[in-house]
């Protein structure tokens, strides 16, 4: 296009490379302002739910997540909240059996 505008000396723009590429594959060049794939529709959490047990699957990212919400919630409720440190947390007693371990196999 740009060896083709230069040797006939046709100013070429983007706007006439979009324009011509759209008249190719016989779209509308111009994006029509009322139908814009940006845009989503509100979607009804009740009405998703109704449709994955009709379905018995989750269809929706969005009812997926709240699915794994409520999981996490009630097993919140369950167990309790667990923190990584308080899981992990090293006594005394521990850290003498890692010494003892480690002067066994040598590696301190």
């Amino acid at each position: 296009m740009q060896k083709r505008a230069e040797r006939f000396n046709v100013p070429v723009s983007l706007e006439s490379k979009k324009a011509a590429r759209a008249a190719r594959f016989g779209i509308s060049s111009v994006p029509s302002k009322g139908l814009s794939s940006d845009t989503k529709p509100m979607v009804n959490l009740d009405k998703l739910k109704e449709r994955a047990q009709r379905f018995g699957l989750n269809v929706s990212s969005i009812s997926r997540k709240s699915e794994d919400d409520e999981k996490l919630k009630k097993r919140k409720e369950r167990f309790g909240i667990v923190t990584s440190s308080a899981g992990t947390g090293t006594t005394e007693d521990t850290e003498a059996k890692k010494r003892k371990r480690a002067e066994r196999f040598g590696i301190a």
